[in-house]
């Protein structure tokens, strides 16, 4: 068994550590209590995106994070039919920056 990300996992982007992402969709298999994140995980960010900011001339720019679809994912464990997310699974986001694990919080879990 291999050890997959839960919805406490905490994300960062290279291009901006302050924004803030929370998991909007997850899937509904749990372990251990902790919901498992698949490749059906949608992120959204919260904070100032400095892309965006430069491309603005300088006045500061929400994150309007658009998720792109998830990279390193087991190729062999599926919960509900979705790959499993492991802790360097990460996704871009379309504005050209990486979203990747900060801290796991990985759980053991049995997959199909």
């Amino acid at each position: 068994m291999a050890d997959f990300l839960t919805e406490r996992t905490i994300f960062t982007c290279e291009a901006a550590p302050a924004v803030g992402f929370t998991i909007s969709m997850s899937g509904n298999v749990k372990n251990r209590g902790f919901k498992v994140l698949t490749t059906a995980a949608k992120l959204s960010g919260k904070g100032i995106c400095p892309i965006l900011t430069a491309m603005a001339q300088g006045v500061s720019q929400p994150c309007k994070f658009q998720q792109t679809p998830w990279i390193n994912f087991s190729k062999i464990s599926k919960a509900e039919g979705n790959e499993l997310l492991k802790d360097d699974s990460f996704c871009s986001c379309s504005f050209g920056s990486v979203v990747k694990v900060r801290a796991a919080n990985a759980s053991n879990f049995k997959g199909q």
